[in-house]
């Protein structure tokens, strides 16, 4: 089957070309180059891809309260290690650096204690810092897709200072970025964030036909096709056995190897602290049970498809994460669970019922109370962003810890 191409022709002309070099190509390499790609890729580019005017939307979007929730989880690990006097909290994949901000602003107003500890170390694959810094009557610092926010409704005057990394680093509080994490030097007493980053990374396509094929990428007539062969490496079959997974005949599956390296980098970089993942997915035995045909999804202006050929650099590709492979790895680079669970279950533990304001009655003057009751709503909702999305926490260095976002439910029995 051959599939109608759309999207960034730079983009579609690079995947032909390493298409004619090498034959075919996983389509980790098509993944890799429609959302990485210098330049040109979905997360490299400048396009607009979060919130309203983008293609989704995510947790921070909806609600403030989302990195509120997290400081205070953070607070309680920095306890744990017995308050040391220096802590780094990494966030990777910062994006727009919202989650850091907000995160930033809990502890500075709420734990100064702790403020007094911490810094801000920022890892982002896009070069171009994608916000300018702004002053507001209190002398502190917000990003601009605030601007509009019922909950920031003071006075401010946005001033762009310049878009490159190295001066905006002189002007945000304790914070330094970096275009990887390998930018990073190891030894981290401190926690480290991902929001939404493992189901962005490159997949491998699987399926199960008599023993485990790989699905390639390959072009005829004008479009794109999905071609059968051999494994590219003996790491997918590998994958699944370390986990007991048996596809039934028939079955695709996306395999994302990128995720277990990550999560070994990461250990290797953490002396002593704990690694906090948000993001869709699973245990492996729900990711892969034999009622599912594989997990691709893509988001194009607030929509979802499954054609990953369709607006090629202009939508998102994704992949549910595995988090039980995700917990393996782990354990191979010195990180124990602490704890898994779903995003409403984690908030509930962390006290989000507390966050709630009172509202007497429906009129204007109560509008903002409303809208942030709203907010905390959609982020802890059954059957969306509260079920979706998944917390899992690994920690090294430090002897069981306990933490309140798993005084609710823990659920890392299921892993």
């Amino acid at each position: 089957m051959s599939y109608n191409l759309s999207g960034h022709t730079e983009l579609i002309s690079e995947i032909k070309k390493q298409i004619e070099k090498k034959g075919r190509i996983t389509f980790a390499e098509f993944m890799d180059i429609a959302l990485y790609w210098p330049g040109k890729g979905y997360y490299t580019s400048e396009n607009v891809r979060w919130g309203k005017d983008g293609d989704y939307l995510t947790s921070i979007d909806v609600s403030p309260v989302f990195g509120r929730l997290l400081a205070y989880q953070i607070n309680e690990m920095w306890q744990n290690l017995g308050s040391p006097p220096q802590f780094s909290i990494i966030e990777v994949g910062a994006g727009r650096e919202e989650l850091s901000f907000h995160i930033r602003d809990t502890i500075k107003k709420l734990f100064p204690e702790f403020y007094k500890a911490v810094d801000f170390q920022l890892v982002d694959v896009n070069p171009v810092r994608e916000l300018c810094s702004l002053t507001i009557e209190d002398g502190g610092i917000e990003p601009p897709s605030l601007r509009n926010d019922l909950y920031h409704r003071q006075a401010v005057d946005f001033q762009l200072v310049d878009v490159n990394p190295i001066h905006i680093q002189k002007l945000e509080e304790r914070t330094s970025f970096h275009s990887s994490i390998e930018d990073i030097k190891p030894g981290i007493t401190g926690c480290i964030i991902s929001n939404e980053l493992i189901d962005a990374f490159p997949v491998h396509r699987v399926v199960e036909m008599d023993g485990l094929k790989e699905i390639y990428v390959g072009y005829e007539d004008a479009g794109f096709m999905e071609i059968r062969g051999e494994l590219s490496t003996s790491g997918l079959n590998d994958y699944l056995e370390k986990i007991g997974i048996k596809l039934e005949q028939g079955q695709k599956a996306e395999i994302n190897l990128k995720a277990l390296d990550w999560i070994k980098s990461i250990g290797a970089l953490l002396k002593k602290g704990f690694v906090i993942t948000v993001d869709y997915g699973l245990p492996a035995r729900e990711l892969f049970r034999h009622n599912r045909n594989g997990n691709l999804l893509c988001y194009y202006r607030h929509t979802m498809n499954n054609n990953p050929f369709h607006q090629i650099g202009y939508q998102d590709i994704t992949a549910k994460v595995d988090f039980t492979s995700l917990a393996a790895a782990g354990r191979d680079a010195g990180l124990e669970v602490t704890g898994f669970t779903t995003q409403f279950h984690f908030f509930m533990g962390i006290g989000a019922l507390g966050e709630f304001k009172e509202v007497e009655e429906l009129n204007i003057g109560n509008l903002d109370a409303f809208q942030w009751n709203q907010g905390i709503k959609e982020l802890m909702l059954p059957g969306g962003m509260g079920d979706d999305f998944k917390v899992l926490i690994q920690h090294k260095g430090v002897e069981a810890p306990l933490l309140k976002g798993f005084s609710f439910k823990d659920l890392k029995y299921t892993l």
